[in-house]
């Protein structure tokens, strides 16, 4: 199946984890385009999938990511499956803030795409919020051993056909 990773980067984490995603996607036999959301131009209808995923921005996701997302209409994306997936300092917190993984998945579902997983959120360690320090914080390598893992099991949902249910 051919697809598309696009995201938003903010400090490059992102990034790393969409290039995971998509060689986990590429090592179970899928065609796969990963692209920064500002070279991803319009969304292409012949895409048999689309995974999309952002650097968290407090609350949510940024504005560009979420435009890019109301992209995927009804009339040309209906029932085709799609994944999200997002970089936080607050994942792992006892009061977690809305993810962008979260946000861009009930945009996508709501314009009738269908979900392969759950949203996925990878966790940044030693964040910390503008305003309270300089830290970007650090990915550690098992959020990307984890984002490789998840671009695979995509990759086996997507050649059985088998979408996610809540």
């Amino acid at each position: 199946m051919k697809g598309m990773v696009v995201y938003k980067s903010w400090w490059g984490s992102c990034k790393r984890i969409a290039e995971a995603i998509a060689e986990g996607l590429m090592e179970t036999g899928h065609e796969v385009r990963l692209v920064a959301v500002e070279e991803a131009g319009k969304p292409d209808p012949s895409l048999d999938f689309v995974v999309i995923g952002a650097a968290t921005r407090w609350p949510g996701a940024w504005p560009k990511i979420k435009r890019y997302a109301k992209r995927f209409t009804k009339k040309s994306f209906a029932g085709k499956p799609f994944a999200t997936f997002s970089t936080g300092g607050s994942v792992n917190t006892d009061e977690p803030l809305t993810q962008a993984s979260e946000v861009l998945y009930e945009l996508l579902e709501a314009r009738g795409l269908v979900a392969l997983a759950p949203p996925f959120k990878a966790a940044i360690e030693g964040y910390k919020p503008p305003g309270k320090g300089e830290d970007r914080g650090t990915l550690p390598d098992s959020e990307l051993t984890r984002a490789r893992e998840f671009g695979r099991e995509l990759g086996r949902k997507l050649s059985i056909g088998k979408p996610y249910s809540t």
